[in-house]
């Protein structure tokens, strides 16, 4: 049975409101960060590259080598294709 253009699909909605939580931790963490390594006077650079080596680390040693690595690939093609759906 159709539903009508008005409908919320509750799916969609779903994913979408779990989207947004997703990107609002992100961003706390990555405010946190920054203001983090601001206030000791160490470059933001620094504390990245380390902070995703740390959790690279830990998906390695909860997930698997394997499954780490494609997640890695996974995310330099869509460094170099911004477009390209997760």
């Amino acid at each position: 049975m159709p539903t009508a253009d008005n409908v919320t699909h509750i799916k969609g909605y779903r994913l979408s409101d779990r989207q947004q939580i997703i990107d609002d931790i992100g961003a706390r963490a990555f405010l946190f960060l920054h203001d983090s390594a601001e206030e000791m006077g160490v470059p933001m650079r620094e504390v990245v590259v380390e902070h995703m080596l740390g959790l690279a680390l830990v998906m390695s040693s909860i997930e698997g080598e394997d499954q780490t690595r494609d997640l890695l690939e996974h995310i330099c093609q869509r460094i170099g294709d911004n477009e390209q759906p997760v």
